[in-house]
């Protein structure tokens, strides 16, 4: 078993995407004090919607990354056989 099979990714991919927008939400409400700005609202800034959105991007890249390494190292553990690409780690 070379790459982890899509009926497993796909979830992994829509919860983090879900997860890390929530997250970055979250983390933007606490530093600003205010909502995220969303590309709707007619008198947001451009500096604000960029920082916004790499937040989002950072947090959901993040948790996609933690949650197939997990799932990675699950699979492992069960078949001694590693999914993915096998190398020195560098």
């Amino acid at each position: 078993m070379q790459s982890l099979p899509s009926a497993l990714t796909f979830p992994i991919i829509l919860v983090a995407g879900i997860l890390g927008q929530k997250l970055a939400a979250k983390l933007w409400s606490q530093a600003f004090g205010e909502a995220p700005p969303d590309t709707a609202q007619q008198d947001v800034q451009w500096p604000a919607l960029l920082g916004a959105a790499v937040i989002e991007g950072t947090m959901y890249k993040l948790l996609r990354m933690l949650a197939d390494r997990s799932l990675r190292k699950a699979v492992f553990a069960m078949s001694s056989n590693w999914p993915g690409e096998i190398g020195d780690g560098e």
